[in-house]
C-alpha cells in the first residue's frame, strides 16, 4: 500500500466545538427573508445591513472555514433565489466565509468591536465580489460604480447592527468556541 492510503500521512485533526449548524442554518434562513422583506423598509441612503452577512461572519469566526462555507452556501443561495440573480451571491458569500473562516486564529472571536468591524469589510468585500461575478454575466460595469455609495452605508450600517448584536448577545449568552488542532 502507498503512503497516500496510510493513515499517518495525516497531518492533524481539528475537533470544533462551537455553534450547531442546524439551528444556525435556520436562524440564518430566516435572516434572509428578514433582509429582503423587512430590513428594505429601514433603508438609508439605498443601502440596507447586512443581516446575512452578519451571520455568515460570526458564524465562519467562531466554527472555522469550513463549516462557514457549509452556512454561506445556502444562504446566498436562498439570497439569489429572493434577488433573482444567477448565482453571485453564492459565490461571494461563500468565498467571504472562507476569507473569514482563514482569520479565525488571528481575531479574538468572542469580543464585540473585532468581530463587527469584520462584518463591515466582508461586506465591502462581498459587494466588490458580487458585482464582479455580475459583470462576467453580462451586466455593464457601471452598476457596481453606481452601488460603491450603497456599499459603504451598507458595510458601516451592518458593522454597527453587528456590534449591537455582539454587546446585546454578550449578557446574555455564554457560550463559547473552542477549536483544537491535535498533532
Amino acid at each position: 500500500m502507498s503512503s497516500f492510503y496510510r493513515r499517518s500521512s495525516y497531518r492533524s485533526v481539528e475537533l470544533a466545538v462551537g455553534p450547531a449548524y442546524w439551528p444556525v442554518a435556520g436562524w440564518t434562513a430566516l435572516l434572509v427573508l428578514a433582509q429582503t422583506a423587512v430590513v428594505p423598509v429601514f433603508a438609508f441612503h439605498g443601502a440596507v445591513p447586512s443581516l446575512v452577512t452578519i451571520a455568515v461572519v460570526l458564524y465562519a469566526l467562531r466554527a472555522g472555514a469550513r463549516r462557514g462555507a457549509l452556512l454561506a452556501i445556502p444562504a446566498g443561495l436562498l439570497e439569489d433565489v429572493f434577488a433573482g440573480t444567477g448565482g453571485g451571491w453564492t459565490i461571494s458569500t461563500t468565498v467571504v466565509a472562507l476569507l473569514v473562516g482563514a482569520f479565525t486564529r488571528g481575531i479574538f472571536a468572542d469580543g464585540a468591536f473585532a468581530p463587527a468591524v469584520l462584518c463591515g469589510i466582508a461586506v465591502l468585500v462581498r459587494s466588490f465580489l458580487f458585482w464582479t461575478i455580475m459583470a462576467m454575466e453580462g451586466y455593464p460595469p457601471g452598476y457596481a460604480t453606481a452601488h460603491l455609495h450603497a456599499a459603504i452605508w451598507s458595510a458601516l450600517m451592518t458593522a454597527g447592527v453587528a456590534l449591537v448584536w455582539l454587546l446585546g448577545r454578550g449578557l446574555f449568552v455564554h457560550d463559547k468556541t473552542t477549536i483544537e488542532r491535535i498533532e
